[in-house]
């Protein structure tokens, strides 16, 4: 009775526990028979042929039994016995067709581009090549992409260019290789110009403080608008710590005082200036704005000073009425960090001058003078939240340039120093006023303390000692080793 079911199982191609019956011995149907798949295929045969295992011819009317009856004994027999030692396809022994071995092709490989830097003097021709190549095919097209001005190039594979720069600066182009199989590189080459280089000038760049306003009245009388002070002003005392300290040859070393009494940050690179003090004659253009002659002059240091004039540090809008415009003085200050970001910028990109950007001293008395509405207590509170907030603006725009742009932090140096009294009596004071168009009397003091560094003469300004405080400091700044 178990035979029916066996032949459905497989029929069906059902499996024992050992393995599938059908599918797992296909030497039954065809191929070599090998293992425990010859007593199956043997039982068929005889099967097939009338006879039973032991050779003797059966019955033929028994005949139609004994093909089912035959398979059901091999599938017990395999059952019993397991598959064949090749995994039940008894094919182990076979030997197929062997089929042609593959060959499989590298994956193309882009060309390579050499990055690179061009640094260049202004005017002069620069014949070049840019470094490509392909490793495994042909460079077949070369483009450009925001070359810097001034350049040219043949195009198609040709890898030759020319840049001849107009205007001295420091670009980032970006160049496209293509080979013959349609892959491409992009890499970014630095082009950087400048006029040339005059190693040993100190350059003073920005406001009054910079130009020394107040030290030495002989320029103003002939005519200076700027109030400059070339040899007591900060600036040239910096050379003096450079010459002395070996940085710089005594008989090479030159400052061009190029500072303006009243220049905002906007000014220095956009208001013409007075011609600078140091220049020689013949050099220079009507119009050229503080940052022109330092960008033409390419000297080997600056020093920069600017950003109280937005604010209203000297006409002291900021303070009208004895109370503090908070958000008129975010709204400046926002001014002055854009500024003073804009031309640190230019002068990393355009010049090789190693750079000092100051902050500013706070001049206002232990009890000043101040305000209506704002005296003593009050209006040094007010000064502290202004200079304060300035001092801050500056530092984090000094912070953006790296080791080219040394912030040297003043305010520390004139604690203890803060303004005494002003120069005469109050009569003589409002038409002071009038004709500097500043607050003599706000930051002064009700007394006369001693050892004060900012002038008595407008109660701002740096003494000599406060700009000789204020040399050290910048110098030691410019003479640390760069990082």
């Amino acid at each position: 009775m178990m035979v029916p079911s066996v032949v459905s199982a497989v029929k069906s191609g059902a499996t024992s526990p050992s393995c599938t019956v059908m599918p797992l011995c296909p030497p039954l149907i065809g191929g070599r028979v090998t293992g425990n798949s010859r007593p199956i295929l043997s039982a068929i045969t005889l099967a097939r042929a009338g006879r039973n295992t032991n050779g003797r011819r059966t019955r033929s009317a028994r005949g139609r039994l004994v093909l089912p009856v035959a398979v059901a004994l091999a599938v017990i027999s395999v059952a019993a016995t397991g598959c064949p030692d090749d995994g039940g396809t008894g094919l182990g022994d076979v030997v197929g067709p062997t089929a042609p071995p593959t060959t499989t092709q590298p994956p193309n490989r882009p060309p390579v581009i050499t990055v690179d830097s061009f640094v260049w003097q202004v005017g002069d021709r620069l014949a070049a090549r840019l470094v490509v190549g392909d490793p495994d095919g042909t460079v077949t097209g070369i483009e450009w992409n925001r070359p810097p001005p001034g350049f040219t190039s043949p195009g198609g594979a040709d890898p030759s260019f020319s840049w001849t720069p107009p205007v001295a600066g420091t670009w980032l182009a970006r160049v496209t290789a293509t080979d013959d199989a349609g892959a491409s590189s992009e890499a970014e080459i630095r082009f950087v110009s400048r006029y040339a280089h005059r190693q040993y000038i100190l350059m003073g760049l920005g406001d009054s403080v910079a130009a020394g306003f107040g030290l030495d009245l002989t320029d103003a009388l002939l005519g200076d608008p700027c109030w400059r002070a070339p040899g007591a002003g900060y600036p040239g005392r910096v050379m003096e710590h450079l010459v002395a300290a070996g940085d710089v040859p005594r008989d090479e070393a030159r400052v061009v005082l190029a500072a303006c009494a009243g220049t905002s940050t906007s000014d220095v690179w956009e208001a013409p200036t007075w011609s600078p003090h140091g220049v020689r004659q013949g050099v220079g253009e009507p119009g050229w704005s503080q940052l022109d002659w330092a960008v033409r002059l390419n000297p080997g240091y600056v020093t920069l000073t600017v950003g109280a004039n937005d604010v209203g540090v000297v006409d002291l809008s900021i303070l009208a009425g004895g109370e503090l415009d908070r958000a008129e003085l975010d709204r400046r200050l926002e001014a002055v960090a854009g500024g003073v970001g804009f031309l640190l910028d230019e002068l990393v990109d355009r010049t090789d001058a190693r750079i000092a950007l100051t902050n500013y001293y706070n001049p206002t008395a232990v009890n000043p003078t101040g305000l209506p509405g704002c005296r003593g207590a009050c209006f040094v509170e007010l000064g502290e939240v202004v200079h304060d907030s300035l001092n801050r603006t500056l530092a984090r725009a000094a912070a953006r340039h790296g080791s080219r742009v040394q912030f040297v932090d003043i305010a520390p140096l004139f604690e203890g120093h803060e303004a005494g009294d002003a120069l005469g009596p109050d009569w003589l004071r409002d038409p002071i006023e009038t004709f500097l168009g500043v607050q003599v009397r706000a930051y002064c003091s009700e007394g006369d303390p001693s050892g004060s560094w900012v002038s008595s003469f407008d109660c701002i300004h740096p003494t000599g000692d406060g700009m000789a405080a204020i040399a050290e400091a910048v110098a030691a700044a410019l003479m640390a080793p760069q990082s």
